[in-house]
């Protein structure tokens, strides 16, 4: 009895029964464990040791690309003599959204399985000593990194002996995750988009999803559209930085479906070709995200877009040269009150025509193009300057030239152009719902880029229009009398304050010399006002030349180079913006702050002298060592065009922000109207973005 203790006690005390696992470990919200398939294993043979997570309700980690951001799981494993490795079996990812982030990764139980080969030359006796680190950023409404060091050791005998409860459960993750397969796939940049044909040859399979393996192969958080048939799937995605000159090389990615009710996948590759999959069923859009837009979203945000449009103080100066019009006719005829609507939005809707045209144009052209394009031009700047201000000196008496621009809103034909002045004075500004609509429109076909500006132009002339049709409430307002002279020359202000602004915007896109041109050509233009008003015939040809010469100068402004933006402001980095400056930065373990803006940007402007000058806004950049990156658009610049495309703008202002912890390629983009809370808010909170 003595004896049967002893060699009991002898058993126990050398080790559990199952040697060949890891105590677990809870590092916080997930509990890890390594684990492997058998107790023993023979020379020669092959086996899975896996890295076994559970993780807390609601919380999830990162498959292999991790999408919009974070950091894939990371099973590195030391090998001892006499093995080797096979390729990490990763689960089937999900996708996991988060406002308009699309993650790619791991709720629940995952499980990641490590195939192993034993040398043939081992021995019965010898003990394999596996080491290593398991780590994993997991992620809810924060993101913390976990890890643990592990050590298991696998004994080499004459017999195998299985461990019952890990086989099954790595045999069950083995068979649920995707394998590569040899599938006939093709891959073609087609109207912006990238496209996808995968032949599988398997009836019933549904909700197809492509999870590409490369981060800069699409836009993660951009919806895919799918379409089915009996032989294949053929699916749409937006292409990521990594297609920029095209597609050059073959793209691999996961295919993940349904059929008979089990989520499955596929690791396919796809070379560069033509269509493979004819006569498509459409299927429903894959979901991917809150940022999804379809030509009816689309549509019903441009509209959205250009109602609010009205109320962005780049319009004010126009807008209220509106209601001088108005003001003439509301106690006049009700036709006469709707004629002055319909006017405004023929005006309205002939210069978006104008503008669509030749986006689609130079969009043609290869040209990076987008919202506010005709601001980069420093000419034009320098003539829309020149234009407020001789509008200016109309409304305060200095001249008159009849009903067109002089007149502008109190004359017929003058509601017409006040409309057409509107759109153009716009174009500084983007309002919330308008720039993923316009972003989503550039990046399509040309109909539906002409669909949706037609949608924002709807929106934009429906507010006028509407009031053209309430006599009643025009009828409210004081009749015509000396205070409506008192009331024209006051919104003289307003228009001579958008030409400084205009000149400002200038004096940075042209230097020293562009500015002393669009000064000079005022003062030209003031001398023909006055001269016009001579009646010598000679006084009046001397105003023609002057009139020339207002003209030519804002035509011969070229453009400058930008200065640098790289400073420290109250105690934190200021630079300029670039992707190798991202990189940069992140991987010193930075935060990064992007602002993507423009001189002639009003919505851009507002937030810089509100929001982003908040003391304890600024605080919170020193505090958490975020760097301020600006990218500055008022001169063309095809980098950060690209760069807008890419999150789906077409115009600033773009914000993004990168979190403390992320080394992926894609931020979080920030609403264009800022808070002093929301951006507190984003800066302290540490959050993988």
């Amino acid at each position: 009895m003595r004896l049967f203790l002893t060699v009991l006690a002898a058993w126990l005390l050398a080790g559990p029964l199952h040697a060949a696992e890891t105590d677990p470990v809870d590092t916080g919200e997930v509990v890890g464990q390594v684990v492997s398939s058998h107790d023993t294993v023979t020379p020669g043979q092959d086996f899975h040791i896996a890295l076994s997570t559970v993780l807390n309700e609601g919380w999830h980690t990162y498959w292999r690309n991790p999408g919009d951001s974070g950091e894939p799981v990371d099973f590195a494993v030391t090998a001892p003599d006499g093995v080797t490795f096979g390729d990490l079996i990763w689960p089937l990812p999900e996708p996991v959204m988060t406002g308009p982030i699309v993650n790619y990764g791991f709720e629940g139980e995952p499980l990641f399985a490590l195939p192993v080969s034993v040398s043939a030359d081992a021995s019965p006796g010898d003990v394999l000593s596996f080491s290593g680190k398991a780590y994993y950023l997991v992620c809810r409404e924060i993101c913390i990194p976990e890890s643990f060091d592990f050590a298991l050791d696998v004994s080499v005998g004459d017999a195998p002996a299985v461990d019952a409860r890990w086989q099954r459960n790595i045999s069950k993750a083995i068979a649920a995750a995707p394998m590569p397969a040899q599938v006939q796939s093709s891959a073609r940049l087609d109207g912006g988009r990238l496209v996808i044909d995968s032949l599988l040859n398997e009836p019933g399979v549904s909700n197809p999803y492509i999870f590409p393996i490369d981060p800069g192969t699409t836009l993660h958080s951009d919806a895919q559209s799918a379409s089915v048939t009996d032989t294949g799937v053929s699916v749409s995605l937006s292409p990521g930085f990594a297609l920029t000159d095209g597609l050059k090389a073959p793209i691999d990615y996961l295919l993940a479906y349904e059929k008979d009710g089990v989520y499955t996948g596929k690791y396919i590759t796809a070379a560069p070709g033509p269509a493979l999959i004819a006569g498509q069923t459409p299927a429903a859009p894959a979901a991917a995200g809150a940022s999804n837009m379809t030509l009816i979203t689309a549509l019903i945000s441009a509209f959205i877009g250009g109602l609010i449009l009205n109320l962005m103080p780049c319009v004010f100066p126009i807008i209220s040269i509106k209601a001088l019009g108005f003001v003439n006719h509301a106690h006049g005829s009700a036709r006469a009150l709707r004629a002055q609507g319909w006017l405004y939005t023929a005006g309205v809707l002939a210069t978006f025509a104008v503008l669509t045209a030749a986006l689609l144009l130079l969009k043609a052209g290869g040209t990076q193009i987008g919202w506010g394009f005709q601001l980069q031009s420093p000419w034009l700047v320098g003539l829309l300057a020149l234009l407020l201000f001789a509008i200016g000196l109309n409304l305060i008496g200095a001249f008159e030239f009849g009903s067109g621009l002089s007149n502008i809103g109190s004359q017929k034909n003058g509601a017409f152009w006040t409309g057409a002045l509107a759109v153009i004075v716009a174009t500084p500004c983007t309002a919330p719902f308008m720039a993923g609509a316009v972003g989503f429109a550039l990046a399509q076909p040309a109909f539906v880029t002409i669909l949706v500006f037609a949608g924002l132009a709807a929106g934009f002339a429906l507010p006028v229009l509407a009031l053209s049709y309430a006599p009643g409430l025009m009828a409210k307002l004081p009749k015509p009398g000396a205070w409506m002279e008192r009331f024209k020359e006051l919104l003289a202000f307003p228009m001579f304050a958008a030409a400084v602004w205009l000149v400002w915007v200038l004096s940075l896109q042209s230097g020293s010399l562009g500015l002393l041109k669009i000064l000079a050509a005022m003062v030209a233009l003031s001398f023909a006002i006055w001269l016009f008003a001579r009646k010598a015939l000679i006084a009046k040809g001397l105003g023609l030349a002057a009139l020339a010469l207002s003209v030519v100068l804002p035509l011969t402004v070229t453009t400058a180079p930008l200065s640098a933006a790289i400073s420290e402001e109250a105690g934190y980095t200021v630079d300029d913006w670039s992707p190798e400056a991202v990189r940069e930065y992140q991987a010193q373990g930075r935060a990064v702050f992007v602002d993507f803006t423009a001189a002639w940007c009003v919505t851009c402007k507002v937030n810089e002298l509100g929001a982003l000058s908040d003391k304890d806004v600024k605080a919170a950049f020193k505090d958490t060592n975020t760097v301020k990156l600006i990218g500055d658009w008022t001169n063309k610049n095809d980098v950060i065009a690209a760069e807008l495309e890419r999150y789906g703008r077409a115009g600033v202002p773009l914000y993004l922000y990168y979190g403390p912890g992320n080394n992926g390629e894609n931020a979080a983009v920030l609403p264009q109207i800022l808070t002093e809370t929301m951006l507190i808010s984003t800066l302290t909170t540490t959050v993988v973005k």
